[in-house]
Parts: structure tokens; sequence; C-alpha cells
């Protein structure tokens, strides 16, 4: 659906509003009295009026059915630009098969199988992993977790993703759910995007324990000080350059608090920095 059909639906919208408070108001009594030195009064019978309020009072129905189709639409439209994402990244995954076997195939032709064989084992565990987001059944945070990804790898940062959950039982919205992979990704890539260190990973897990979904995304650098663990959720403050940053973390926070979870962050010399998001199930 394209914004001039949505232009039109509201239109259309206004257009039922303005006709039943109308009628409305017409049928009314007390509104004629209260006009009557001023407009040519008209007696409606009893049933007429009845009628007439009637379908006014079904037209505010039709309005509330026309958003909700309006809204489901918006959503489905969400959902498929997410599948062409997916689509999108399937492939380039397919390319970058074709890649591998051509560098294995030439590993085998000048006589070296033990590399190509070391390469083969490489290659199926970062299969796996890419795999590994199949298990997820929602579309929406597959693809946004598909789409962050190959960003990161276009990058020149390793991805370590595991995910030992379908989140099949999520209580939060899904597309809220998306907005905090989002930001937190989003965040994850661009500073490691931004640093100077040779080794750039990002990790990404999900599991569910005790009636709870965890996630964990970590970035390799930076190493932030303890004292910062809660200052980096209040809004405006950002390692960012420009003025329309800073909101990201917060509004973070405020969908999982929201949503009955909370969020931590840990960071540690060696390791990085890993934000942990914890979301009831449903059944929790």
């Amino acid at each position: 659906m394209n914004m001039k059909l949505y232009t039109k639906a509201y239109a259309l919208i206004i257009i039922i509003l303005v006709q039943s408070v109308t009628v409305v108001l017409l049928t009314n009594q007390l509104f004629i009295n209260m006009l009557s030195n001023a407009i040519i009064t008209y007696q409606y019978s009893y049933p007429l009026a009845f009628i007439l309020n009637l379908l006014a009072i079904s037209a505010f129905f039709s309005i509330y059915y026309i958003l909700r189709f309006l809204h489901a639409e918006r959503e489905s439209i969400i959902k498929l630009n997410h599948s062409r994402e997916v689509i999108d990244a399937l492939q380039g995954q397919k390319h970058d098969f074709n890649n591998h076997l051509s560098l294995i195939a030439g590993m085998l032709q000048v006589g070296q199988p033990e590399k190509a064989l070391e390469y083969i084992f490489h290659i199926s565990q970062k299969v796996d992993e890419v795999f590994s987001v199949s298990k997820i059944k929602n579309i929406e945070i597959a693809a946004t977790l598909c789409r962050k990804c190959a960003i990161a790898e276009s990058k020149g940062i390793t991805v370590e993703l595991d995910v030992g959950t379908s989140l099949e039982n999520l209580k939060i919205d899904s597309m809220e759910l998306c907005k905090v992979l989002f930001n937190l990704l989003d965040n994850a890539i661009y500073e490691l995007e931004h640093c100077d260190e040779e080794t750039k990973i990002l990790t990404i897990d999900i599991e569910e324990h005790e009636q709870m979904y965890c996630i964990a995304i970590g970035n390799s650098y930076p190493v932030l000080s303890p004292d910062l663990y809660d200052k980096i959720f209040e809004p405006r403050y950002t390692t960012k350059e420009g003025e329309d940053h800073g909101y990201g973390l917060s509004i973070v926070k405020q969908i999982v608090e929201k949503n009955k979870g909370r969020i931590t962050v840990e960071s540690y010399e060696s390791v990085g920095t890993i934000f942990t998001v914890f979301l009831p199930q449903k059944n929790g």
C-alpha cells in the first residue's frame, strides 16, 4: 500500500466522521432547540431519528475497522520488507559459497589438500553460525539479525553468532524487540568500525533460562569503566559525533523495562563490553 492510498483512506475516515457527527447533531433535539433561532428546524419522527442515529453510530465502527485494516496492512508491508532482506542475505551467502568452492578447488589444484581441508572446517563453522538464525520463528527478528551481521562482516568485523532458542514465546512485541536489537547492534558495529584494534569481534548469543530469554550482544572494543554503566543509558550520552545521537540506549532501556524486562552491561579487559537483555516469556 503506497502513501497515496493511505492519504485517500484517511481522507475517507475524516469525511465519514464529519458526516456522522453532523447526523447525530441534526437528530438531537437539544442541539436543534439551541439553534432554533438561527436555523429552520426539521421535525423527525422517532423511527427516522433512531435509524439516522444508528447509521451515524455504525459509521464510527466503520472508522475503527478501517484503522485496523490500515495498521494490519502497514505491518504486512514491514514484514514483507524484512523478508526481502532475508532473501538478499541468502543471495549474498550463495555468492560467498561459490567463492569458497572456487578457493577450495584452487587449493586442491595446486596440491595443498591440507590447507583445503582446514579451510573447509573453518567455513563449516561459519555456516553453522549463519544458519542458526533459522531457529528463530519470527521473521522480523531473523531478518534484523541477518541484515546486521551482513553489515558487520562487510566492515571487516568478525561475527560470532549463537542462537539456542526459537523465541516463539516472546511476550514483547516483535517490532519493539527489533528496535532493541537494531540499536544495540548498531552501536556495537559503530564502535568496532571506528576503533584501531586489529581484531574486531561482534558476539550475539540468544538463549533461554528459567522462563526468560537472554540476549547478549558484545563488542570486543571499547572497555567501559564501571562508572559509565548507568550513565550510558541516559538520554543524549554518546560517543558519536553530531547532535542527533545519544538516544539509542535510553530507548532500549525504556522498551525493555516497559515489557517487564531488564538490561545489564558488563565490560572486561580482553573481552570488551557486553549488553544483556532479559525478557520474560509468555508463560513466565
